[in-house]
């Protein structure tokens, strides 16, 4: 394995919505009220916030889903961010997408599987959705974007993450490759060691608002265990057994960005 910093692509999910041009997408509405009672999670002010659909790498909705195809389920913190500025197209044109790369810390390796490739990482960098900007009329100034069903990895939250151990189609070694997510379900909300509180689709929800949202998801392991104790996730990801991967198109080598 390859020491410092791994680079974790972006691939877990292919983005849907190009620039601005999908406004129904837009969460514009406030976040439902706090339930009564203490939050474990502060409550900032409401964020507009410009969501888009992605295809999924892999399967990442339940138990099996990440024992099949994770080699590790970490907690991470992000601990730092990066703007990639748009391309010079996006720029004359007035609107476009602005890149981000996220520093994650992790906190905690929860479960290895026993095949695993690699050992689990003690960090990661990884392209996570950024803003979109739409300087005509005005809509000037930059807008969250983030993934529907997803959380977008903000600085200084945490979350349980599940990720797998990718070659790089270029090389021969096997130590050379990326830590990549599966897909939109492969995160879920740590926040002050609450499982489902914290950030989901860029905004910061407490655990009540956390169990409403998750209850429209299509991730069955949010459902299930938002509010649970870390433990209880661990002991499913102990006892579950994994089904047969699918067989997956190998990657080609792209020297495109070399």
């Amino acid at each position: 394995m390859r020491s410092g910093v791994l680079t974790l692509a972006v691939g877990a999910m292919i983005a849907g919505a190009a620039g601005c041009s999908a406004p129904e997408k837009t969460a514009a509405a406030p976040a439902a009220p706090p339930a009564a009672g203490p939050s474990p999670v502060a409550q900032g002010p409401v964020q507009r916030v410009v969501l888009g659909d992605g295809r999924d790498r892999t399967a990442s909705s339940s138990v099996q889903d990440w024992v099949t195809y994770a080699d590790h389920v970490l907690v991470v913190t992000v601990t730092a961010e990066s703007r990639v500025e748009p391309s010079k197209k996006e720029i004359e044109r007035g609107e476009g997408m602005i890149g981000r790369n996220a520093q994650l810390t992790v906190d905690k390796v929860l479960w290895s599987a026993p095949d695993a490739p690699q050992a689990a990482p003690k960090a990661l960098k990884m392209a996570v959705a950024g803003w979109v900007f739409d300087n005509h009329g005005n809509r000037a100034g930059d807008v969250k974007f983030a993934m529907g069903g997803a959380s977008r990895l903000e600085k200084g939250h945490s979350y349980v993450k599940a990720v797998e151990w990718v070659d790089d189609p270029c090389s021969a070694d096997p130590n050379v490759g990326t830590w990549e997510g599966l897909g939109s379900g492969d995160t879920i909300p740590y926040d002050a060691g609450v499982v489902g509180a914290g950030e989901f689709e860029g905004r910061v929800q407490s655990l009540d608002q956390a169990r409403a949202s998750f209850q429209k998801g299509e991730s069955a392991l949010r459902k299930q265990i938002a509010g649970a104790s870390v433990s209880s996730l661990l002991t499913q990801l102990r006892t579950t057994k994994p089904r047969a991967e699918a067989v997956r198109d190998p990657r080609e080598c792209d020297l495109t960005d070399r």
